[in-house]
């Protein structure tokens, strides 16, 4: 799946109607509101929810597709080092997501979110 089809997908979703008229920049942001979200929610639901559940399910996979869509929109050739950095959280991130959701583990994924948080803060103070 390619950036434009992800994000195309993403937005379709429940947060269409927040980005609807933003820019890139406030899609970013709200691209980053939505993962630590869903994050908060797998986590809780590992712990909370039967083995089987849709909300575990959604939220992983809409964690996973807010992942994709933060890694494609890196620029690598004007940032190089700082897109390099994010990349790395960001797989850092998806790697707890995954094995956390895999091994039923939500330390896994809550150990992932303050980097998500610390980006979501630095984000929203550049204008």
């Amino acid at each position: 799946m390619n950036y434009n089809a992800s994000i195309k997908k993403y937005i379709s979703d429940d947060i269409s109607a927040k980005t609807s008229s933003l820019n890139p920049h406030k899609i970013i942001e709200e691209v980053l509101r939505d993962l630590k979200k869903n994050m908060e929610t797998l986590a809780y639901s590992i712990d909370h929810e039967p083995v089987v559940s849709s909300i575990k399910s959604n939220s992983f996979s809409k964690s996973l597709t807010a992942i994709y869509i933060l890694q494609s929109s890196l620029n690598f050739e004007d940032g190089k080092e700082i897109a390099e950095n994010l990349y790395n959280i960001y797989e850092f991130c998806k790697d707890g997501i995954m094995k956390g959701f895999t091994k039923r583990d939500s330390k896994l994924v809550y150990d992932a979110i303050p980097p998500i948080d610390e980006i979501l803060d630095g984000w929203k103070q550049i204008k």
